[in-house]
């Protein structure tokens, strides 16, 4: 799931994290020329220069506050009106920010900030522009100028865009309403076409016209490989209507690295599609063979996508007319090295009627490596299904991917066809996971009526290279009728795909109505599985002895080869040891991911706290994750400078699950054994609960060894205070 002004990994300094001017280099009057002749900002525009104003240290140094907010002041002695400025002054302000570094714009003085093609006149580079008002109809503002600070007093614009086409830019606290297309905005209502751009507490809400592409903000880096754009606090309600033609993504980031896409609530009401697999360049990259989509990023590097609220729910289903109707709430294509933590990621469709089919998948991933999937709750909702068709997959992974760790996630899902928690393939590549600890509640129908293998209801598909399943509680549930041989399993791999397979599933907590646990399919075609391990788990199933305790072995159906051994239905024989933890969760647990938020506490001190959004104010960025801290990091890509690697080219997935939608990489990785296994957690508003397991885990990773040693350590003084205690005992008797 950072230079200039904005929070970027990139530019940011270690040891500050502060969004301020001293971060912008002020020696380098970097412009980014749109390759868009639509958007195109003129000659005049791209000079920029830097003030030297640093808004947090000349603010805080002065010590003085802002005693008005802006829009109290208006009118007042402490804004002075000219025909260029209404600009802040007295006592109350900052040394460094005088009469030419803060301004309010209204529709009455607008002309005299933007010339006549709505494009910022170039002297406001490092400048704070105040918007104040209604601003109604005016199409697309076009901020041309490197390391502006744009924020509001509480303003609306109406069918009123905004093209962000310069670096270090941060738009703040913008309120949009929109109905119209916007062709000329590249069709967002907020475009970036720059490095280091942040927009921070703003709010969209767009209800795009019918079979028209829309957007509410688009990254677009695809030719110039963009860093540090950071979407912060921002409120989304996205409407789309693309129902035969035309693209509609709440959020859409392509080539656009380091990113940090942090605390935002994206609300999306979207139709089903059809996904073209096939066909000549997707329009915006490879995630574009998907149509709709909550939130899309294409070849982002480096992404944080965490805190967030994602939500999607289906408004059309033309029912006969698709083939394979399919909605992606988050979808990610050659994204690696990112960390998608803390979401709540939702999909539902109350549209699609029982026995229609229907292609929901939650986060869908596809063709990267090392990505992080944790502490989220994911959930999947929806009515329809019909025997061998449908999905509705918290998690769907498609290969070639390496090292993707899904681990203390909540997912949930409930449909009337086919369907998994995860479900993960190698069709196109080798694919390696290790699955930790996730608690994962799947309901679906394995009524089988054709391909057997498609009416499959599992907690886990993996057909997959390597594998690491381990401590996960799985309750897997058959809404069809009992047969002996539907595909009902907590964990499985029964839907063949070529090469070698290899599985580690221990310690896992399955209950199913199924008559098995797990099974493994054998020497198949070309499809071999070897060197696997069905050990340790507790397995409870139709076909389970009511004697507690009692050896369930013959509840794995697997290869020969297979170690089976020390299954029962009851009470684990061998427990998972923090030995088995993999360093990568242990340094995740005791210092999160390390990527900071940034500093926007500039804005309430120029608005005095009238912000439109839910307190994000002063947030410094010690790490995004609950337990963690740290700032941000960034890597080098395409033109800028630093050791990147690339991702492929386009991956295509034959139909599995009878979807053109449904082929999905596999996981493997270096872990063991790990972790108490998940237990449900309460619906929240952002990140998954950390009591939501039965062991909280930053205890039982990073405390626990310090646990032991101490009650050794007190063993060993309570002995020596023994020792010392006898001998006084014995050389007073001798004394005597």
């Amino acid at each position: 799931m950072l230079s200039g002004c904005a929070v970027s990994a990139a530019d940011i300094d270690s040891s500050d994290s502060s969004l301020s001017a001293d971060n912008i280099d002020g020696g380098d009057d970097y412009f980014v020329e749109s390759d868009y002749s639509s958007l195109e900002c003129s000659s005049q525009d791209t000079m920029v220069g830097s003030s030297g104003i640093d808004l947090e240290h000349d603010i805080e140094g002065s010590g003085d506050v802002l005693e008005d907010s802006i829009g109290s002041a208006v009118g007042s002695d402490k804004l002075k009106s000219s025909p260029d400025s209404r600009a802040l002054k007295g006592s109350g302000s900052p040394s460094n920010i005088n009469n030419n570094s803060v301004y309010v714009i209204t529709q009455a003085n607008f002309s005299d900030y933007f010339d006549e093609s709505n494009v910022l006149k170039s002297n406001y580079s490092d400048r704070v522009l105040v918007f104040d008002g209604l601003f109604d109809d005016l199409g697309v503002l076009k901020i041309c100028s490197n390391n502006t600070f744009i924020t509001s007093n509480n303003s609306l614009f109406k069918n009123t865009v905004f093209d962000l086409e310069a670096s270090g830019i941060v738009l703040s606290n913008i309120n949009m309403v929109l109905d119209k297309e916007f062709e000329d905005n590249e069709y967002a209502a907020i475009f970036c076409y720059g490095d280091n751009i942040t927009v921070y507490n703003c709010s969209i809400v767009y209800d795009a016209p019918a079979n028209k592409t829309a957007f509410g903000i688009y990254s677009d880096g695809h030719l110039d490989d963009f860093v540090g754009l950071s979407l912060i606090n921002n409120t989304i309600d996205f409407k789309g209507h693309a129902t035969y033609t035309g693209y509609n993504y709440g959020i859409l980031l392509r080539n656009t690295h380091d990113s940090l896409v942090y605390g935002n609530n994206i609300s999306c009401e979207l139709p089903l599609r059809s996904v073209s697999w096939w066909g000549g360049p997707k329009d915006y990259g490879q995630i574009s063979m998907d149509a709709v989509a909550a939130f899309a990023g294409d070849f982002c590097e480096n992404l944080t996508l965490s805190n967030n609220y994602i939500y999607s729910n289906v408004n059309y289903n033309s029912l006969e007319l698709n083939a394979y109707p399919t909605l992606d709430t988050v979808i990610l294509y050659g994204c690696s090295y990112s960390i998608i933590e803390n979401n709540d990621i939702i999909s539902y469709d109350f549209i699609t009627p029982l026995g229609y089919d229907n292609y929901l998948q939650a986060l869908d991933l596809y063709k990267l490596e090392d990505v992080t999937v944790i502490r989220n709750n994911i959930t999947v909702f929806t009515n329809a299904g019909k025997p061998c068709q449908s999905t509705a997959y918290p998690i769907q992974i498609n290969g070639p991917v390496n090292h993707v760790k899904v681990v203390f996630n909540n997912l949930t899902t409930s449909n009337h066809g086919p369907n998994c928690g995860i479900y993960s393939e190698n069709f196109y590549g080798d694919t390696f996971i290790d699955i930790i600890s996730n608690f994962i509640n799947v309901t679906g129908d394995a009524t089988a009526e054709g391909y057997v293998a498609h009416a499959l209801v599992s907690g886990i598909e993996v057909q997959d290279t390597g594998d690491n399943i381990l401590n996960n509680t799985i309750i897997v549930t058959n809404l069809g009728d009992y047969s002996s041989n539907a595909n009902v399993y907590g964990i499985s791999y029964v839907q063949s795909t070529g090469g070698k397979h290899t599985y580690n599933i221990q310690f896992n907590n399955i209950t199913t109505n199924g008559n098995y646990g797990v099974k493994i399919l054998g020497d198949i075609k070309n499809s071999t599985t070897y060197n696997s391990t069905v050990s340790n788990n507790v397995l409870n199933t139709r076909t389970t002895s009511n004697r507690t305790g009692a050896v369930t072995n013959k509840q794995v159906n697997s290869p020969s080869g297979t170690i089976v051994k020390n299954n029962t239905n009851g009470r684990f024989i061998n427990e998972m040891s923090e030995d088995y933890y993999p360093d990568w969760l242990k340094d995740y647990v005791r210092s999160g991911s390390g990527r900071g938020t940034g500093d926007f506490a500039w804005i309430n001190r120029i608005l005095d706290g009238l912000s439109n959004g839910t307190g994000f104010s002063g947030a410094v960025g010690n790490g995004t994750s609950h337990s963690g801290s740290g700032n941000a990091r960034g890597n080098g890509h395409g033109s800028h400078d630093g050791d990147v690697s690339g991702n492929g080219t386009d991956s295509s997935s034959d139909a599995v699950l009878g979807s053109d939608h449904d082929a999905a990489p596999g996981v493997g990785g270096d872990a063991s054994p790990s972790i108490s296994a998940a237990s449900p957690s309460d619906s929240g508003s952002s990140a998954a609960n950390p009591n939501a397991y039965e062991i909280d885990e930053h205890d039982n990773v990073v405390s626990k060894s310090s646990d032991y040693l101490q009650l050794g350590l007190i063993c060993i003084v309570a002995l020596l205070l023994l020792l010392v205690g006898y001998k006084r005992q014995k050389d007073k008797e001798e004394e005597e």
